[in-house]
């Protein structure tokens, strides 16, 4: 059975009989033939052998869909696909098992459904994806907070376990396993080494298996790096919320934009009530949308509601840290969440779940329906990796699960690293990695690059966590971080390779802004303007680019150039470097 997704560019190639399943792009083949765990859901939640198993293969649909989202690499969004249920029903089961195939543009997505009527205790599906032997592999070793570095290496190479999502190249095609849709009906797979392949291995402990059983999506995203970092697939595997009262994404209280934060720079400063109005009045004149009080304030607890109508008083609403032990049961969010409601917070951060079991994945779904009946946004730091759930839950602005900027302050992340995550991590969802970090001496990035970070990384809460002091000392950073955006209609991979150098390009409206970063050696990256070209623009049409980029003293220099979508911009970038840009007509 062979079912091609749009534009003929991807293949799920199924054996029912065998339950193999094979991946191909434009010919080339990502994913050989990998048999799927259709017997082991058999024998383990309805306790037949799958082989004598009557299989029936169904009619092949078409998926078309368009929703919107507040925030994201894009606000709106199509989805079109093809899809085919295999059924496996034994006549000594009291159900069936199903397997949901879908090929769309961007790759191919499997799941397994499975019918019943007891409650079973269940370890997981297991899914195992065999890669041709050659491979080359970019895997984050797996860690519960999801805090570490790709290492680049041949798979035969890989041992262990690593983080969701792993990038691939096989021959002149990439390759990214993911994963979608994980709730607390299931846990949170990391991807562990076998000889054959990757294995969506579980947490070790058990699951509550509640018929019907519908496991996330297994996903192999496919394509050229372009076509891996713009797309949205696992979001648009997601259903959408089937409730009256679910978040509508045109609720004006559900607003991107960015953040003034003070923890990074300042550690002791959260309840500094004097300290976060100058940061609520730095916010203001900058036009930027949130201020995060962060762990601390709650010293200042009966303070609180008057330092938010201060900052209500400038249009800036404040967002409030949270240890996830303080909102982790009814009777807790029932206490807290209206009360920090009623003072007229925003929002709030929730740290160091730093877990991936069921139980701690039906927190975050708790969390985010009592989040939304009292009109809080939701950042979840020390978090798993998002799978999509943004698209159920359009209040859940963002996640940590990223070795980020706070590793500056007691251990270090490299410029390879902040060039791998575009192509890695930020993919699959938001990405909290609090950036713009010029202040931070074990970076080893220039301040180029840390201001092109504010592009280059996606998230709708985007946190810009050096002081305002080193912001007010760079006027050319100052005035880009007034007008970059934290949500974009557009995103464009203009360039790059993993560890080496991301030059991505997203459109807000009429502008856009690019940003682009490097690791290694002093070089001159070529930025094609072509993206302007996107949608009806007329491609000979002149732009203004305004460059901010390094100069050779350690300093940032900011020029005007005139461009149009027909030509290139050459820009010197020295080691470890970058550059932003707006380009607006």
């Amino acid at each position: 059975m062979r079912l091609t997704g749009p534009a003929d560019a991807n293949a799920a190639v199924f054996d029912p009989e065998t339950a193999e399943l094979a991946v191909e792009r434009d010919g080339t083949t990502l994913v050989t033939p990998s048999e799927l765990p259709v017997g082991k859901l058999a024998r383990q939640l309805h306790g037949v052998d799958w082989t004598a198993a009557e299989i029936s293969v169904g009619d092949a649909t078409e998926v078309a869909e368009s929703y919107e989202l507040p925030k994201g690499k894009a606000r709106e969004r199509s989805h079109r696909a093809v899809e085919r249920t295999v059924t496996y029903d034994h006549p000594d089961a009291d159900g069936v098992v199903e397997v949901d195939l879908r090929a769309a543009a961007e790759g191919v997505a499997v799941r397994y459904r499975v019918t019943g009527t007891a409650v079973e205790i269940y370890t997981g599906d297991e899914t195992t994806l065999s890669l041709p032997h050659d491979t080359v592999s970019w895997l984050i070793p797996f860690d519960a907070a999801h805090e570490a570095s790709a290492r680049q290496q041949p798979i035969r190479e890989t041992d262990g376990e690593y983080c969701t999502p792993g990038l691939f190249r096989i021959d002149d095609e990439w390759l990214l396993l993911a994963e979608a849709g994980v709730d607390g009906d299931y846990a949170a797979a990391r991807l562990r080494a076998e000889e054959s392949g990757m294995t969506y291995a579980l947490p070790v402990t058990h699951m509550n298996a509640h018929f019907p059983l519908e496991t996330p999506w297994r996903v192999a995203m496919t394509g050229s790096l372009a076509d891996i970092v713009e797309s949205t697939l696992v979001t648009d595997l997601v259903d959408e919320a089937g409730t009256d009262d679910a978040v509508e994404v045109g609720d004006e209280w559900v607003e991107p934009g960015r953040v003034a934060w003070s923890w990074w720079s300042e550690s002791d400063s959260p309840d500094d009530f004097d300290r976060q109005r100058e940061y609520i009045d730095y916010a203001a004149a900058r036009d930027w949308e949130y201020v995060l009080v962060d762990a601390g304030w709650p010293r200042r607890r009966e303070e609180m509601p008057d330092l938010i109508d201060y900052a209500d008083e400038r249009g800036v609403d404040v967002l409030l840290w949270t240890h996830w032990t303080d909102v982790n049961t009814e009777t807790k969010r029932a206490e807290r969440l209206p009360t920090w409601a009623d003072w007229g917070a925003a929002g709030i951060k929730v740290d160091f779940m730093d877990a991936d079991d069921q139980g701690r994945m039906q927190f975050y779904d708790d969390l985010a329906e009592d989040a939304a009946e009292h009109e809080l946004l939701v950042n979840f730091h020390g978090s798993v990796v998002p799978t999509g759930l943004q698209r159920r839950y359009p209040h859940v602005m963002t996640y940590e699960g990223v070795m980020g900027a706070e590793y500056y302050k007691w251990s270090t992340a490299t410029p390879e690293h902040n060039c791998t995550l575009p192509f890695t991590r930020n993919v699959v969802g938001p990405m909290d990695y609090t950036p713009v970090t010029f202040s931070a001496d074990a970076a080893g990035t220039t301040p180029g690059h840390e201001l092109a970070l504010s592009v280059v990384f996606e998230s709708p809460l985007q946190h810009f966590a050096d002081s305002i002091d080193e912001y007010a000392a760079r006027p050319e950073a100052e005035g880009f971080l007034e007008r970059v955006p934290a949500a974009w209609d557009e995103t464009r991979l203009v360039g790059g390779y993993p560890g080496v150098e991301a030059t991505v390009a997203r459109r807000d409206g009429d502008e856009w802004f690019l940003g682009s970063i490097t690791a290694g050696p002093q070089r001159i990256v070529t930025v094609d303007c072509s993206f302007l070209t996107s949608g009806d623009a007329d491609p000979g049409k002149e732009w203004t680019a305004h460059v901010v980029r390094d100069e050779a003293d350690g300093t940032l220099e900011s020029e005007a150039w005139t461009v149009t979508g027909e030509e290139a911009l050459d820009v010197v970038v020295p080691e470890n470097g970058g550059f932003a840009a707006r380009f607006g007509r």
